[in-house]
């Protein structure tokens, strides 16, 4: 399941970097984009949630270490939502605010792999 979602995360990261790039040719495009990648996305943090925090909760004795990676997906989906509305009615400033949310995502997943999967795998093995 970790290798999957880690997969997931390349794929996302690549989405990311095409959206970006279709940014700077045409808002619309990048917006459309990013609202297909922001349905996946909301669908893979809705999956890590419900399967993490269970094996997790169940193992490690110090959540501490990946609550505040668990609840930025609150925060993910809802700047991915806030951000999409936002860019539809301000076209000028697409190519600036992916480039932002892009890297805020791609931060996210890197805390994931980094923080979370670690816990997940040693979780799993005791």
């Amino acid at each position: 399941m970790v290798e999957r979602l880690r997969t997931e995360h390349r794929d996302f990261r690549l989405e990311l970097i095409e959206i970006e790039e279709t940014s700077k040719f045409t808002s619309y495009k990048a917006i459309e984009k990013l609202k297909e990648i922001g349905r996946l996305i909301l669908r893979h943090e809705i999956e890590e949630e419900a399967r993490i925090i269970q094996v997790i909760t169940e193992k490690v004795k110090e959540p501490e270490r990946w609550v505040k990676i668990i609840q930025e997906h609150r925060g993910i989906v809802d700047l991915l939502e806030k951000k999409i509305s936002q860019l539809e009615y301000s076209s000028q400033e697409v190519v600036e605010e992916i480039k932002t949310l892009s890297n805020d995502m791609r931060k996210h997943f890197s805390e994931e792999e980094e923080i979370v999967f670690p816990l997940m795998l040693k979780a799993i093995s005791e």
